[in-house]
This record gives C-alpha cells, sequence and structure tokens, in this order.
C-alpha cells in the first residue's frame, strides 16, 4: 500500500477573508512615497527618469487593482 505524502494532501485550513481593497490601498500609498522620493532624487540629480517610470508603474498597477476589485467585489 503507497501512502500519498502530506504536501499532497488537500488543506484543512479555512480560507482567510481578506479586504484586498486595503492591501491595495495601502500598496498604492507605498508606491506615491516611492514616487515623491525619486521625484526628489530626481531634481537631484541622483536617480534617473527610469525609477520615477518605475514608481508611477506602480501607482497606476495599484489603480487597475482598485478598478479590478470593484468589479469582482461580490465575489
Amino acid at each position: 500500500m503507497t501512502r500519498r505524502p502530506r504536501l499532497l494532501e488537500p488543506s484543512r485550513l479555512a480560507p482567510v477573508q481578506l479586504d484586498v481593497r486595503r492591501v491595495f490601498l495601502v500598496g498604492i500609498a507605498v508606491w506615491v512615497v516611492a514616487l515623491v522620493v525619486t521625484l526628489v532624487l530626481l531634481g537631484l540629480g541622483r536617480v534617473e527618469g527610469r525609477a520615477v517610470a518605475t514608481c508611477a508603474t506602480g501607482v497606476v498597477l495599484g489603480l487597475l487593482a482598485l478598478v479590478w476589485e470593484r468589479r469582482h467585489r461580490s465575489r
């Protein structure tokens, strides 16, 4: 008789209820702070525009995640 490894057994834990909107808002806030910092550093000549673009992209993706969350809130 072969025994299945425990790793492959279904989990007995209940799913955690999580407000992803709050998670997305915190993430957006972190990206906005990073964007402000990189804009200051760009003004001082310490970073390139690529860092600013990266932070701005993080903000935009966070906003898109909020739109996605709003459409799928009932699930």
